[in-house]
């Protein structure tokens, strides 16, 4: 039986998000100034109010059905289930709204209908990054939810029988409905692949 290497960065891409754009870490300062008939110390400048934006991470990874996960560039035997998961951790006080993600898939990788689950549920990773066992505690969030519709418009995911993409969010179906990520919260979501 021949082997297949599970390439886990395969083409995934954040589409689009409304907000939280500038690049990460950046700060903007604004303070209020003015004058009474032309004397600028006659009024005292307003506090400084400094603002940093971030933008999020897109992260994704492979796991057996039964929860293993995969090392990069693993090999499995053909025929066997990965289930792939990608998440957004959201660690700002501002929720992003109408984010969509989109995974092409790669030849080797057969979807498997009906599998896709997304999840909103809260886990929070602590560090600037999710650790291992954090990303455990998201897969088995998102894990247990119940899986969406492929392709029809009542939820936030579809995938089109004959073609190769995971589209999440309305920005390239319009018969998604919009993808909102919650504040201070990880999304994610898994969809299952039957290696070729």
């Amino acid at each position: 039986m021949k082997n297949r290497t599970v390439r886990v960065l395969s083409a995934i891409a954040l589409v689009a998000m409304a907000s939280l754009t500038i690049p990460a870490a950046q700060a903007a300062t604004n303070t209020g100034t003015g004058d009474i008939a032309g004397v600028p110390g006659d009024l005292t400048p307003s506090n400084t109010v400094t603002l940093t934006s971030a933008t999020l991470a897109l992260i994704k990874r492979a796991f057996l059905t039964d929860g293993t996960a995969l090392a990069n560039n693993a090999s499995l035997p053909k025929g066997t289930l990965v289930k792939f998961m990608i998440y957004i951790d959201n660690k700002t006080t501002v929720g992003a709204n109408d984010v969509s993600v989109q995974d092409a898939l790669q030849v080797g990788f057969a979807y498997q209908p009906g599998t896709i689950k997304i999840s909103n549920a809260g886990v929070n990773c602590a560090g600037p990054n999710c650790t291992l066992a954090e990303e455990a505690l998201i897969y088995a969030a998102v894990n247990a939810g119940t899986a969406k519709t492929d392709a029809t418009p009542d939820d936030e995911a579809s995938y089109t029988a004959g073609t190769t993409t995971i589209d999440l969010g309305n920005q390239n179906v319009a018969t998604n409905t919009q993808l909102n990520i919650a504040a201070s919260s990880v999304w994610a979501v898994i969809f299952t692949v039957k290696m070729q």
